[in-house]
């Protein structure tokens, strides 16, 4: 090498060490603000998070765009700089795979090779709102299965990314130039129910999941019949397997699909208005088990409010880490109905979370955060506050523990809520491990005296053993039972000793509660109900692009609240006076508080709204919530373990269903 080679060389590798690095983006509690993403559509919620080729893949999706939208590809590098992919065509995708034999990553319509190149499926060849992906049943090495929102299904060449429409959809009408597809489906689904989540194959079979129903009905009653879980052998139309909405399906093999398709096993998780429903498939049969609900806030016959219900590999060993109604769950690898017990409450949380994965020794959710749409979102309570400007959504960091850190876990349901029950017939397991405190409520129709028999699965092999026999006279329609930490197993079941026509038992648990009662350092900044005068600020996301929040100064008294300065905030934090005067109007006219929902008496503050308008049921009308005295020390009381003094209670006299 002559020395001015040697010269130029060192010259730019010198110059390659005096480029600086891109500055980490700066975080708050696990949000990146510069990672945050957004479209022009009525929501912008996280489809899919899944670690490839040393970067972290991301997809958007916004409400019912089957044909494209304007939501991203995001690729995330090592040092957390977002790249936004340019073969970016949106829609609303929430499907991930990879695929061994042609070392790719499935994620939405595109198609990822080991050296970060992307292919991509047109809308235009393959339309609808992809929902899952699987293992082809007689061609894996070179096909995958998609499925689609309205339960369509297309066979697809992962090589050649030939598109063959198996099923066609229930709905999405196109309008001329919307699509092209080269070889479309020529018979239409016939599976129960719609807004589809989760695919998975094995057994001989794919299995599609969907969680909602098409009907009026559907928005104002969260007990009717809705969704349905159905199975498809390579042929034909769906069979239908349960009339439930069921969420996630997966097994063992996750994301690359089972190791051993023909033997391990297919698991499910959905839920109807009794509580959580677990299922697993094996040797092609089906076993049901049932799980407490956390929360009922992903309730809903429409099926819109639970987005993805997933179950992950985070790199517990023997583990998976499962969402489901505002619980984190721990689920065993090794999850079959002759090893059925380890599945347990972690911790509860009230987030939508569309996915979520390890990566770097961190978890990282994707949640949908923000959306510009109010959907079903009218209520007094929110009075005329207007929705974001822009939908938006972000990555949430976190520790791997952070699962068995967030708020204690508790949980209610049922195995029968007002049915008809027969002599001797059990009812379906339901969780018993995992909760310290733990009770269940028995009631019958009163037509006769009734023997409620309690009966325990002690290590999760389906083998019972009698726990409890609870004798109710006629005129004896209810009784409470506590039931002891020193009963252990993982499952409790229920049945009676004669025909009831309306008969219902109904889990009250609760995790301990560590928290103390002292003011946490977190919320140092916060006022205290006593302080006298307060600083606040009225709050606007912005839209038009402009990624920003608009702050309006506010001093708040007991009397009154006087506005102040009106600020811009930036992704950096960097907050900006604003000079025209009409940021501050805006801000004013979209966040005006509701009047006459919070009130006061000597004994409690009560808040106090409709909560559905129109053909609801009355006993849903109004709820008032009252926080007194007399319901704080009922929390500790041994008749109510679980009595909070936020309880809802509803004004009508109508029994609960």
């Amino acid at each position: 090498m002559s020395p001015s080679s040697l010269r130029s060389l060192v010259a730019l590798a010198l110059t390659a060490l005096a480029v600086p690095s891109p500055a980490a983006p700066q975080e708050w509690s696990g949000i990146y603000p510069e990672l945050a993403y957004f479209n022009n559509e009525g929501e912008c919620g996280t489809g899919a998070v899944v670690p490839w080729a040393d970067r972290l893949w991301v997809i958007t999706y916004g409400p019912h765009l089957p044909y494209g939208s304007s939501d991203k590809l995001y690729e995330i590098t090592p040092d957390l700089q977002q790249i936004v992919r340019p073969e970016s065509v949106g829609g609303t995708p929430a499907n991930r795979m990879i695929h061994k034999e042609s070392n790719q990553l499935i994620i939405g319509p595109y198609l990822i090779g080991a050296e970060r190149e992307v292919r991509i499926i047109p809308p235009k060849l393959m339309p609808g709102r992809l929902t899952g992906n699987a293992r082809h049943l007689t061609d894996p090495a070179n096909k995958i299965y998609y499925a689609t929102m309205e339960d369509g299904l297309y066979e697809v060449d992962v090589r050649t990314l030939a598109v063959k429409g198996l099923i066609k959809e229930i709905m999405n009408k196109p309008k001329p130039g919307q699509t092209a597809e080269v070889s479309p489906a020529t018979i239409t689904s016939t599976l129960s129910g719609y807004h589809g989540k989760g695919l998975y194959s094995g057994q001989g079979l794919v299995i599609l999941a969907n969680n909602g129903e098409r009907s009026p009905k559907a928005l104002l009653d969260p007990t009717i019949v809705s969704g349905g879980l159905g199975s498809f052998n390579g042929e034909g139309n769906w069979s239908l397997i349960r009339r439930n909405q069921f969420t996630e399906v997966t097994g063992p093999g996750g994301l690359t699909g089972n190791a051993d398709p023909a033997k391990d096993p297919i698991w499910t998780v959905g839920w109807d208005f009794r509580s959580v429903i677990l299922m697993v498939m094996e040797d092609g049969k089906w076993t049901s088990y049932r799980l407490p609900k956390g929360s009922h806030s992903y309730d809903g016959a429409h099926g819109w409010n639970t987005e993805w219900p997933r179950i992950r590999d985070i790199g517990e060993e023997g583990s998976r880490l499962m969402t489901m109604h505002g619980l984190f769950w721990k689920f065993p690898a090794n999850f079959s109905s002759k090893h059925s017990a380890g599945v347990t409450p972690r911790s509860a949380y009230l987030k939508v979370i569309g996915d979520f994965t390890r990566w770097q020794d961190r978890l990282v959710f994707g949640c949908d955060d923000t959306a510009k749409s109010e959907f079903l979102n009218k209520r007094p309570a929110k009075g005329a506050l207007a929705g974001p400007g822009q939908s938006q959504s972000n990555l949430w960091f976190t520790a791997l523990d952070a699962p068995d850190k967030l708020g204690p876990a508790i949980g209610r349901g049922s195995v029968w809520v007002d049915e008809p029950v027969q002599a001797g017939v059990p009812s379906d397991p339901f969780l018993l491990a995992g909760f310290a405190k733990r009770a269940v409520q028995l009631q019958h129709d009163g037509a006769d005296a009734t023997k409620f028999t309690l009966e325990i699965d002690e290590r999760g092999d389906g083998q019972w053993k009698s726990w409890r026999e609870v004798s109710l006279k006629a005129d004896e329609t209810t009784q409470w039972v506590e039931i002891p930490a020193t009963v252990a197993g993982p499952w409790i079941r229920a049945k009676a000793d004669r025909d009831v026509a309306k008969a219902s038992v109904t889990f009250q648990y609760a995790a301990k509660d560590e928290r103390i009662t002292e003011r946490g350092t977190l919320f140092k900044g916060l006022s205290k109900a006593g302080d006298s005068s307060s600083q606040g600020a009225f709050l606007l996301t912005r839209g038009a692009n402009l990624r920003t929040l608009s702050v309006l100064a506010a001093t708040v008294t007991p009397d009154q609240t006087t506005i102040g300065e009106a600020y811009e905030l930036s992704a950096d934090l960097k907050l900006t006076k604003q000079k025209d005067s009409e940021v501050a109007a805006t801000v004013q006219k979209n966040t005006p508080i509701p009047q006459g929902i919070i009130t006061a008496d000597e004994a409690s503050v009560i808040f106090e709204e409709a909560a559905c308008a129109g053909a609801c049921p009355a006993r849903l009308r109004r709820l008032r919530t009252r926080c007194s005295p007399a319901a704080r020390s009922a929390r500790h009381a041994k008749s109510a373990p679980n009595a909070t003094c936020s309880k809802p209670m509803a004004l009508s006299t109508n029994s609960p269903r």
